[in-house]
């Protein structure tokens, strides 16, 4: 039998089924960029790398409730903010530093079963 057929060992299996599902976020002055827009309710990795010239925030909202909030990303910097969405529907990813959000710096993530 080669190692390949193997079925892998229930631990193995259980971690696989956990391990979260990650999302590349683009924050830029006044635009925030999903790759991946559809995702499976569960464990998320939101990967968030700013663009921009100005430091930005991440915020995850859905009717009026806030779920998660990533401080301020400097410019050509990084951060990863994990969270868990178990409800199906819409959410709003915001930049709530000073007016970028009315200037348009805001996305929709959209969960499904």
């Amino acid at each position: 039998m080669l190692a390949a057929d193997v079925p892998p060992a229930p631990a193995a299996l259980a971690a696989r089924a956990q391990a979260p599902t990650a999302i590349g976020i683009g924050e830029r002055e006044f635009s925030i960029a999903v790759y991946r827009p559809r995702v499976r309710a569960g464990h998320l990795k939101l990967n968030v790398r700013n663009l921009g010239e100005d430091a930005h925030d991440l915020v995850v909202r859905r009717g009026g409730r806030t779920f998660a909030t990533l401080a301020p990303v400097k410019p050509g910097a990084t951060g990863v903010l994990r969270l868990t969405l178990r409800t199906r529907g819409r959410y709003q990813l915001v930049c709530t530093v000073a007016d970028h959000a009315a200037r348009g710096m805001h996305a929709t993530l959209r969960v499904v079963k």
